[in-house]
């Protein structure tokens, strides 16, 4: 499959210690992206990013992360250090000896985790609906969701992940109704294996452990971080935290909900701008 002058490759991804599902669109003189999707970063039903800046200029790598969708699920219990050596197990096996990652939501969370695992192998990061975890900043906890009926868990997410949800439902219950059907459609095809194999309640476990707090001031590259106003799920305020508390970092917040990566055509642009600069520097230093 192409992708303007790019060739798409979709499969599986052999890694030292665990086989992802992985897509990669293949631009071999183009900066190198990780890209860290959510939760529920199912490649059956996640494609936004496909239409993305990031994916028409960049030599982009995503995968399905543990616990979700087509990728392996190994067992005994797993962590957040899991992901994050999921991830440089996979720069390993495309042969990177370091990357550009880009994080969104749970992918964001991710990301921290690689950067103080590996700091070498990141030259720069952009998260995205992510906080640093802990007592005072941590995401909310999604894992509540499961026990709830699917149409109730739909509304409740709505309202969550953008406030303006709960206007809408308040006054124009009709298209408040439509995103209900169409989260619970995507809910349902999602449910099938992540949910029935158990890998996103595991996923969910690792995530609510989730906490960088202490050590964000050993993260030293370049991160911007993007926040959606209206986004209840990763407060704007734990996200300003996280800016804040990393040494080299800049904060950037845009009227949108939780996903503002690839909702919110100035944020992706800014997140791209990032990818750009972090190029231009590369380059300088070669030549230097």
């Amino acid at each position: 499959m192409t992708h303007d002058s790019a060739v798409i490759e979709e499969g599986m991804l052999s890694t030292e210690r665990i086989d992802l599902y992985h897509l990669r669109i293949k631009r071999p003189d183009a900066p190198k992206v990780l890209l860290l999707g959510g939760s529920n970063f199912d490649l059956r039903l996640k494609r936004a990013f496909l239409n993305s800046p990031l994916a028409l200029n960049c030599d982009l790598s995503t995968y399905e992360p543990r616990g979700i969708g087509r990728t392996q699920h190994p067992t005994g219990p797993w962590t957040m250090q899991d992901y994050a050596r999921d991830a440089l197990a996979a720069l390993d096996a495309l042969g990177w000896s370091d990357a550009i990652v880009v994080g969104e939501s749970f992918g964001g969370m991710t990301a921290l985790h690689l950067a103080l695992l590996a700091p070498e192998r990141v030259c720069r990061m952009v998260i995205a609906s992510a906080t640093a975890g802990g007592p005072e900043h941590a995401s909310y906890d999604i894992a509540r969701f499961l026990d709830l009926p699917l149409e109730d868990a739909a509304r409740e997410a709505l309202c969550l992940q953008d406030t303006r949800n709960a206007a809408l439902r308040q006054h124009d219950p009709e298209a408040f109704a439509q995103k209900v059907s169409e989260r619970m459609t995507f809910e349902t095809a999602f449910r099938d294996p992540s949910l029935t194999s158990g890998g996103y309640p595991r996923l969910l476990e690792a995530r609510r452990a989730h906490d960088c707090t202490a050590r964000l001031d050993k993260i030293t590259v370049p991160t911007t971080v993007i926040a959606g106003r209206f986004d209840t799920q990763a407060r704007p305020e734990a996200q300003k935290a996280l800016a804040d508390a990393l040494p080299n970092s800049s904060f950037h917040l845009f009227d949108a909900g939780h996903g503002v990566l690839f909702t919110d055509p100035t944020a992706t642009q800014t997140a791209y701008h990032a990818i750009e600069t972090a190029t231009l520097d590369y380059d300088d230093q070669e030549s230097a």
